[in-house]
């Protein structure tokens, strides 16, 4: 089964995304205090201009080695499924996975990594393997790390934003326990998914023999899935673990890339302020319904760091970071699919080719 990918799709959340973002943005430079925008905008331009950019260098190497990290935690997972896959193919899918959460609603990225492994030889059904038992290790580390800080309850942490903190709470623990159904009981939610085919089949009649083949289409990759779950479970324990680290890694790496910012500044901060303003972060965004987060990430950021620096930086901040960890990579992984596409589009023009010559 191949993973469609669309150019107009594309486009279409990348507007989307670049709108949110920019009113973010916008939110975030009101928000910290401005009385007058130009005089807001002639204090922004100065702070870039003096900026210590060489700490932004260091910034640089920490992003490659966020998306190292994650590449790896792909990789490890595919190989267990497809041992021939190369990590260049496991970092395309990581820049892609980036990039198609950014211009999807609640970051629905996994398309971007499946359309990728598809393409270059893994089975469909494992490559939804890899992906679940990722995901898994992220949600493991930000539902521990926001759970010991709302128990520790932080004076970095703006007091105003608890009663989010506790609804992502609510919301990560649905996921996390649909994940741990998919990764160690798919049978079940396979069962809840054709119970929901057959009751809208019932409804609408007219959709009927499409939710059958997609029935049947689910039922034959979530028997592929359950099989590389329990040789991955069985086999590949120290992988699991392995996974984690790398997941700590790359959300370390961030959060000393989100320091160097600050230090670019001139400003100071606590790593451990910072460490705990950040897991925040990251937890309250990740399914945040717009695409990429973007516009609630700006202002989710904006308020948290309303305790660590002050406001003239806050906005610069966010930009700098958002640059680093999301912006860069939605670039990259645009042209990583794009590439993917062109070659997908060139290859069935000579397969039509071909045909045509033979049936001459």
């Amino acid at each position: 089964m191949q993973v469609p990918m669309s150019r107009d799709n594309m486009i279409r959340g990348l507007i989307f995304f670049t709108i949110f973002t920019l009113a973010g943005l916008f939110l975030s430079f009101i928000w910290s205090g401005t009385q007058d925008i130009q005089s807001g905008a002639e204090e922004l331009a100065q702070i870039f201009k003096e900026m210590r950019y060489e700490y932004l260098l260091a910034v640089c190497v920490f992003t490659f080695l966020d998306w190292l990290c994650a590449g790896l935690r792909f990789h490890i997972f595919i190989r267990v499924v497809s041992p021939t896959m190369k990590f260049r193919d496991s970092f395309r899918a990581i820049l892609a996975t980036i990039c198609v959460s950014a211009i999807t609603p609640f970051q629905t990225g996994g398309v971007g990594h499946l359309y990728i492994y598809s393409r270059s030889g893994a089975p469909l059904s494992g490559a939804i393997t890899a992906g679940i038992a990722s995901f898994l290790s992220t949600l493991i580390i930000l539902i521990v790390a926001a759970g010991g800080i709302l128990w520790i309850d932080p004076s970095s942490i703006p007091k105003e934003t608890t009663w989010i903190s506790f609804f992502s709470f609510l919301i990560f623990s649905i996921v996390f326990i649909v994940f741990v159904l998919l990764l160690l009981k798919p049978d079940i939610v396979l069962r809840i998914f054709q119970w929901l085919c057959d009751h809208v089949g019932r409804r609408f009649t007219s959709i009927t023999h499409f939710l059958e083949r997609v029935k049947s289409k689910v039922e034959q990759l979530s028997t592929e899935h359950k099989t590389f779950a329990i040789t991955l479970l069985r086999n590949h324990k120290w992988t699991c673990v392995l996974s984690v680290l790398l997941t700590c890694g790359f959300f370390a790496v961030r959060i000393i890339g989100g320091y160097f910012v600050i230090k670019a500044f001139g400003e100071e901060v606590s790593l451990w302020n910072l460490w705990v303003v950040e897991m925040l972060y990251n937890f309250v965004v990740l399914f945040a319904p717009t695409p990429g987060a973007s516009g609630f990430s700006e202002l989710a950021k904006d308020r948290l760091m309303t305790n660590l620096i002050a406001a003239k930086y806050i906005t610069p901040f966010v930009l700098l970071t958002r640059f680093f960890t999301i912006y860069i990579a939605v670039v990259l992984g645009g042209i990583v699919i794009s590439m993917q596409i062109a070659k997908d589009i060139r290859h069935k023009k000579n397969e039509v080719a071909k045909d045509a010559i033979q049936q001459v």
